[in-house]
């Protein structure tokens, strides 16, 4: 799944390029669209149990700067019992190119006990749904325990 975002004068940061806390927004946004696409509750506040971030990691390839547009692609590499992994990719329209890459473990959290806890069997269902299926995409090999 992906989306489109224009890059902003205001994500430039004193050395002209896109501040590297503006691809962890667009990562964020691409996860909350995929949440959508995949239907992952996530926003209600009486939910007790909601995903959480975990962790997130992103490799810079390309400065990006203004005016420019960027698809941002989200997808699932991995579905455990507790948590998943996304990864993304921020592809640079003007350029033609990759600007960076990064993945995002995403954890099941009970908020009333404070602990993760186990994906509900029909989210992880439609989650396994999502990985890829291709020889080459790891699809069988990133479904596992954790």
């Amino acid at each position: 799944m992906s989306i489109e975002l224009p890059v902003a004068w205001g994500d430039m940061d004193a050395f002209g390029h896109v501040n590297n806390t503006v691809y962890f927004r667009w990562f964020e946004s691409a996860r909350i669209a995929f949440f959508y696409d995949a239907q992952v509750p996530h926003q209600r506040v009486e939910l007790t149990q909601a995903p959480i971030l975990a962790s997130a990691t992103c490799t810079f390839e390309l400065p990006l700067t203004f005016p420019d547009t960027v698809r941002v692609l989200a997808s699932i590499v991995r579905v455990g019992t507790k948590s998943f992994t996304m990864r993304y990719e921020i592809h640079s329209l003007d350029r033609g190119r990759r600007a960076a890459h990064g993945e995002g473990a995403v954890v099941w959290y009970d908020y009333a006990s404070g602990r993760s806890t186990a994906l509900p069997d029909e989210l992880r269902e439609r989650l396994l749904a999502f990985l890829p299926t291709d020889p080459e995409g790891q699809g069988s090999e990133h479904r596992d325990q954790s």
